[in-house]
């Protein structure tokens, strides 16, 4: 499978060969993993592309079982944002949402020393869909961000931005609270992340802060 998608010409949108090569992945769901494991470990990232599209496409390998697969890519083939959050939309929230028990691994992930390991603890907890939402509780939304937030990194700083600009949308209250009570040791880019969704005269008051 490798071949057939190191051939596929550079100028050409990878999405449109994802069906045709998709149909050519084993039907077992295990012997799937195996194949998409192999593809991930070449640390390329068109493979890795169409192995998140083709785990979304399929939904069974969204079992417990498969999450040592999943775990072990974020920390060893995860180089970018991009595909952190391509990654966390298609992969990790869908096995975190359905297996509350794996919090406990974000956490970890929050307190990892590489980036995109701890972006994925914040970006994770984000449902995509025709936009995002936030479906996991405030409590473990703020249990993230207090690890976060006086993270230095910059793509860190967006990602939890980026959550709670969401979590507002689910929790309004706890939200704008947590920004009052933190305002101080936030970036200035997480802070502006955070107020995009709310609306001028709240995020005017919070500005005055």
């Amino acid at each position: 499978m490798y071949q057939k998608i190191k051939t596929i010409p550079k100028n050409h949108k990878i999405n449109g060969y994802e069906k045709r090569l998709y149909k050519e992945m084993p039907a077992d769901t295990d012997e799937f993993m195996v194949q998409c494991n192999k593809l991930v470990e070449t640390n390329e990232w068109r493979p890795f592309w169409l192995v998140t599209t083709w785990i979304k496409r399929k939904e069974t390998p969204y079992h417990i079982k498969y999450f040592t697969y999943y775990e072990r890519w974020l920390y060893d083939y995860i180089h970018s944002w991009g595909q952190c959050d391509v990654f966390c939309y298609r992969v990790l929230n869908p096995m975190i949402e359905k297996y509350p028990q794996l919090f406990k691994n974000v956490i970890k992930w929050a307190k990892s020393d590489k980036v995109y390991v701890k972006r994925a603890s914040a970006v994770c907890l984000l449902h995509s869909s025709q936009s995002f939402e936030v479906n996991v509780g405030f409590d473990l939304v703020k249990q993230i961000l207090n690890i976060l937030i006086e993270d230095k990194h910059l793509h860190v700083q967006k990602g939890i931005g980026w959550l709670l600009k969401y979590a507002y949308i689910a929790y309004p209250t706890e939200t704008i609270q947590y920004l009052k009570d933190n305002i101080s040791i936030m970036s200035r880019t997480t802070f502006r992340y955070a107020l995009e969704k709310m609306n001028e005269e709240l995020k005017i008051e919070l500005m005055s802060l």
